[in-house]
């Protein structure tokens, strides 16, 4: 599975890097057929306080896409708040596709 990582309007530390790896790496648990994740990480620089950064995931799949977005006030914040909801995007997903490829019980 691949990561594409992209920083607007600032500079992307290997910190940011390494946690938003490590933290979305953990998606692939959900579902083996991911073919790569991207996220961007931005900085609302008009803002001059509250929830200034910005966190938006993409889940690539062969047939469709999933996206989340979160606002918070620190980057690290922003990253652990978007993790649940493309989660559980991805299980309900997965789930409608078991689901789908079940016989049904008449």
């Amino acid at each position: 599975m691949n990561i594409t990582i992209s920083a607007k309007d600032f500079k992307l530390t290997p910190a940011n890097k390494e946690y938003v790896e490590e933290k979305l790496g953990k998606l692939g648990r959900f579902s083996k057929r991911i073919k790569r994740i991207g996220v961007e990480l931005e900085v609302d620089h008009s803002a001059k306080s509250g929830l200034i950064n910005r966190v938006e995931v993409w889940v690539y799949f062969p047939e469709k896409t999933l996206s989340a977005g979160q606002k918070a006030e620190h980057m690290n914040e922003a990253i652990d708040l978007v993790y649940p909801k493309i989660e559980r995007q991805i299980t309900s997903y997965e789930g409608k596709l078991r689901d789908q490829n079940r016989p049904s019980r008449i």
